[in-house]
């Protein structure tokens, strides 16, 4: 597989390319940790809550155990500090509540922030890099087989913008018929120019 260009400018414009697309991931996926960090951040009172909310709730259930152990008290006096540690329950449980809501909205905003710039790009860079690749593998194996120069000339006849071929000559596709060999080099070493491979 013919990944890179064999002509300097073109495989430094590729390598350049695909350098400034790893920055470009990169540093989306540095601000996306950036954004996550910001709105974790929003759920510390969220976690303060269920702390005090557990500690509370653990306190007041002590209290009530105590109080139901004194000699000559009534059994009800207890009631109260149980009925605290259940609005306590509720506190801790609210506090729970705000701190998974938070992280999940930190997750999904930094997943947002990476995904929607990042695939935008790949989209377009992708299925660029993909055909040069797939154009290069080709003609790099026509090459090796040793019989590129004929197959070279006619797809640069096929594919080539016609002030270039007529640069070459007044007629290619006949000059390619009648076997031309002054011509048809002409034409597989501008097909082999435009795909960025050296002859």
């Amino acid at each position: 597989m013919k990944l890179y260009a064999d002509r300097p400018p073109r495989l430094a414009a590729q390598l350049l390319a695909d350098l400034l697309t790893v920055a470009w991931i990169a540093g989306w996926v540095l601000l996306g940790r950036f954004v996550h960090e910001m709105v974790s951040a929003l759920a510390v009172p969220g976690e303060k809550m269920d702390d005090a909310g557990t500690s509370l709730s653990a306190k007041m259930l002590e209290a009530a155990g105590k109080v139901d152990d004194l000699p000559l008290v009534k059994d009800g006096i207890a009631v109260p500090f149980e009925g605290a540690a259940k609005a306590a329950d509720q506190l801790r449980a609210a506090g729970e509540a705000q701190v998974e809501a938070v992280s999940s909205i930190a997750i999904g905003l930094a997943i947002a922030v990476v995904l929607i710039p990042v695939l935008m790009w790949l989209m377009i860079y992708v299925p660029l890099r993909w055909r040069f690749i797939r154009r290069a593998t080709s003609t790099q194996r026509f090459l090796e087989a040793g019989t590129g120069t004929d197959l070279l000339a006619l797809r640069a006849i096929s594919t080539q913008p016609l002030h270039k071929l007529t640069k070459i000559s007044d007629n290619p596709a006949q000059a390619w018929r009648d076997g031309d060999a002054e011509v048809m080099g002409k034409l597989a070493a501008l097909e082999l120019r435009s795909v960025g491979l050296k002859g």
